[in-house]
């Protein structure tokens, strides 16, 4: 009767590790173009629903609009430390981050450590100027889950840029 018992444990055991096992075949590779034209709908149909007005594309894909104009001078350049106040949302209106006077003092926009389209915001505007933009996902986390936020997220981001220093 063990003999048995065990048996058909071996046999389960077998059978649930094949099951579960992944084949390489069933995996479906990121896709980085096929994505970009679903985020950019999902972009077109988030200003549509929304009524939003004044948005523009930048050319990396990005979309933004200046909703306080800065102080007359300069845009941030990439090389330039910066000191920021910004929020994010997911486009469902979930908030995943804030900040009041985020200095990165020894990180440039340029630097890593900065999703991809983030660094687009800062550059359209001014000091004390206030930016908003949605980043598709493929600028962003990609296709990766990051705690709150879902993989292939359009993110959604308003962000003053305080000050910024050469």
């Amino acid at each position: 009767m063990k003999k048995h018992y065990l048996g058909l444990l071996a046999l389960l055991g077998i059978t649930l590790a094949v099951a579960c096992k992944k084949d390489k075949d069933d995996e479906v590779p990121y896709d980085a173009v096929k994505q970009a034209a679903i985020d950019e709908q999902t972009i077109k149909d988030y200003i549509a629903a929304n009524n939003i007005t004044g948005m523009q594309r930048d050319t990396t894909g990005v979309y933004w609009k200046v909703l306080q104009h800065g102080e007359a001078g300069d845009t941030i350049k990439l090389t330039d430390r910066f000191n920021i106040s910004y929020k994010g949302w997911l486009l469902n209106g979930t908030r995943f981050d804030s900040t009041d006077n985020t200095t990165f003092g020894d990180i440039r926009l340029g630097d890593g450590g900065l999703i991809p389209g983030f660094k687009v915001g800062p550059m359209k505007t001014t000091k004390k100027g206030i930016v908003q933009y949605l980043i598709p996902s493929v600028l962003g986390y990609r296709n990766a889950n990051r705690g709150t936020i879902p993989p292939n997220s359009v993110l959604k981001f308003e962000v003053k840029l305080n000050n910024y220093y050469y």
